[in-house]
């Protein structure tokens, strides 16, 4: 488990998201803890997540389970564990299946259509098929009671985010700069829907 410092959810003109006004078709965008790392911000819709013990390259750990009145709010580090796929600007690979798919095989699903593993949100986004190990790595999130918006507030293993910056550090730094694919995101993150930041996102 490691804290980092809260991290509100803005659009791109800066207002909050607010958990109410979540879709649930897809996955949202952000970055967080550090301006190179993508998460997946996802409303599970009618589904909660409960809290749980969950097993990653760092050892076992408690995730929290959902955030929010219903318990259906979740984020994950937008990283495959098998091979680091990731969103990028161009395309991305991985992404959340609200619809049942061929790969998924069930609706309300992550998948990663770069190898093939399959990931339920729902469950601490533990693998259901394919070739990677471990779950993708939680990000924790708050919400506000009284204005209704959203923060990210710590993530639950680090390990693999190192494992991110040495495989793809000559890319981050033409995306970033020199070491500013590492800066903290700041008080706020930029948060959008998976296909306003990807030019791409296959379905598999």
């Amino acid at each position: 488990r490691q804290d980092y410092p809260k991290a509100r959810l803005v659009d791109a003109q800066g207002v909050a998201l607010r958990a109410s006004d979540l879709v649930t078709d897809q996955a949202y965008l952000f970055h967080y803890p550090f301006r190179a790392v993508p998460c997946f911000l996802i409303n599970l819709g009618n589904a909660s997540a409960a809290p749980r013990t969950l097993s990653g390259e760092d050892g076992d750990y408690a995730w929290s389970g959902g955030t929010g009145k219903q318990h259906n709010l979740v984020a994950y580090v937008a990283i495959c564990t098998h091979q680091l796929s990731y969103p990028n600007r161009a395309t991305s690979v991985i992404r959340y299946a609200a619809d049942a798919g061929k790969l998924a095989g069930k609706p309300g699903m992550i998948v990663c259509c770069a190898h093939g593993s399959v990931f339920n949100p729902a469950d601490g986004a533990q693998k259901v098929s394919g070739p990677a190990e471990h779950p993708l790595i939680p990000v924790r999130l708050e919400v506000d009671a009284q204005d209704d918006s959203l923060s990210a507030t710590g993530v639950d293993t680090t390990r693999l985010m190192e494992r991110f910056f040495k495989a793809y550090k000559p890319d981050l730094i033409v995306e970033y700069g020199p070491g500013g694919y590492r800066q903290p995101v700041g008080s706020t993150t930029t948060t959008m829907l998976l296909d306003q930041f990807s030019h791409i996102v296959p379905r598999c």
